[in-house]
């Protein structure tokens, strides 16, 4: 058993037209981390755990629009800035090699699935007239509470590489590179015209942790 503190930089990666990546975030996991061997030799290993995954992304929505009775059609496109804080169960397969000094070496492949707890966001929206029709201009909202836009579930595939430096005993340290692809569509009642939006979250962590 481990403690694990990973921080990751993540981004959106947009699947609809319309719809595009604006930038990348910076955000972190933490959790409690566990590893099975499989067969004597421990070169093979079950790894799970459960984390708080904190990650974010930045996304354009282009929305068309009239300011004006009869007036031309016209086109923006409007930010958001988005945070998202998931519970993650990972399940994943280490292959190890041998120990060479106090170093072994590992790769790592398995997947992942989060459940929603919290999502924020700074965005872009539109502020209409009486009647609904016509935008009167843009304003930026801060903060806002956007869990309604955001799937409850997010599946993923986590592939990772690093290495394990042995203290003493059992005690343990654990660093290296993992990237977690997500494939589960991240927003829901999000539309690009009459189209719904389609897009996921990926990121890349720096994986630290620590086995007793």
């Amino acid at each position: 058993f481990g403690i694990k503190l990973a921080p990751n930089m993540s981004w959106f990666k947009a699947d609809t037209k319309g719809l595009e990546n604006n930038g990348s975030s910076i955000g972190y996991t933490f959790g409690l981390i566990t590893e099975f061997p499989i067969g004597a030799s421990g070169n093979y290993r079950f790894g799970t755990g459960l984390f708080l995954n904190n990650i974010g992304g930045k996304y354009l929505r282009s929305v068309e629009y009239k300011d004006v009775i009869d007036g031309p059609v016209l086109k923006k496109d409007l930010a958001t800035d988005f945070r998202t804080s998931y519970i993650e169960i990972p399940l994943t397969f280490k292959l190890m090699t041998n120990e060479i000094g106090y170093m072994r070496y590992y790769g790592q492949l398995g997947f992942g699935a989060a459940y929603n707890i919290r999502a924020k966001a700074d965005q872009d929206s539109p502020v209409f007239d009486a009647t609904g029709n016509y935008v009167l201009r843009f304003e930026k909202l801060e903060d806002e509470d956007i869990q309604s836009s955001i799937q409850p579930v997010r599946a993923s595939l986590i592939v990772g590489a690093g290495m394990e430096y042995n203290f003493s005993g059992s005690t343990t340290l654990q660093a290296g590179v993992t990237y977690n692809n997500g494939f589960t569509n991240t927003l829901r009642k999000v539309t690009v015209g009459d189209k719904k939006a389609k897009g996921f979250q990926n990121y890349l962590e720096l994986n630290l942790a620590v086995f007793f």
